[in-house]
């Protein structure tokens, strides 16, 4: 059996969070992610297969540079020993033929927070809060809008996944693709420690990758699910899941409170 005594959830928020609040994109760990040392994750070379039932993906930020538009949307959900959901998603889009992208974050939960950020012609602007407690920050665009769009999938490393087979085909985001799946519940101490949200022990039942790869070998949806049970008999759960959509059709419209932004910042 794999046992831990995991950290509270508030470690992972902090480490979400601490990427998110820079101007022009985030290069944070993805939350679930952190004890990985697993290269690019989405931009990272695939695993040995050489073919038919072996997972083997392409590079998928050159795939994606050649797109020329494409939306990321990373997603992560817990829910601890007492029953408490925690949700953290983040939405990116990138047009890089217009040079604007679009970011969402949110966490759902007793910690809620969340931003959007907006950036066109060299210039990034953020929107903090809602209500009267919005505020806005415009900052010159640092980062390079693929690789921050890509920054939440970094926590996977395909190698890791080599032995993963192909169990069948699917429709993901209007193509085929074919379905790897992949079990192994020590591989939870790299992509799982830390996301559950308890003092408790807790012995892992379960940790399952699920890749979707389309024709061309770029993957398009990856995810992974650890259940654990404590002491207590206690179900505690984590899901983790990266997926790439609208890839050459994505466009970045111009939010609704861009004038705001602009007004609360005139020198930016």
């Amino acid at each position: 059996m794999v046992r831990t005594r995991s950290i509270s959830i508030l470690v992972v928020l902090l480490v979400v969070l601490a990427g998110c609040l820079g101007g022009g994109g985030s290069d944070a760990p993805p939350a679930g992610g952190d004890g990985s040392d697993g290269g690019d994750g989405g931009a990272n070379d695939g695993g040995s297969g050489d073919s038919g039932d072996d997972l083997d993906v392409v590079d998928s930020e050159a795939a994606l540079r050649e797109a020329g538009s494409f939306t990321t949307a990373w997603t992560f959900t817990m829910v601890d020993a007492e029953g408490n959901e925690t949700t953290m998603s983040n939405r990116f889009a990138v047009d890089l033929v217009a040079n604007r992208t679009s970011e969402i974050l949110s966490v759902t939960g007793e910690t809620g927070v969340s931003y959007e950020r907006f950036t066109a012609d060299g210039q990034s602007y953020t929107r903090y809060g809602d209500g009267e407690q919005t505020f806005y920050q415009v900052t010159p665009v640092q980062d390079d809008p693929v690789a921050s769009a890509l920054s939440r999938g970094a926590a996977v490393s395909y190698d890791d996944f080599e032995d993963a087979r192909r169990v069948g085909t699917e429709t993901f985001d209007g193509v085929t693709v074919d379905r790897y799946e992949y079990t192994d519940r020590t591989l939870w101490r790299q992509y799982g420690a830390g996301t559950f949200g308890t003092e408790r022990n807790v012995t892992v039942q379960e940790f399952t990758v699920v890749t979707l790869v389309d024709g061309d070998g770029l993957a398009r949806s990856t995810g992974w699910t650890v259940v654990g049970e404590t002491d207590a008999g206690e179900t505690v759960t984590a899901e983790w899941r990266f997926d790439l959509t609208g890839l050459g059709s994505t466009a970045v419209a111009d939010p609704d409170w861009l004038a705001e932004a602009q007004s609360a910042n005139p020198s930016g």
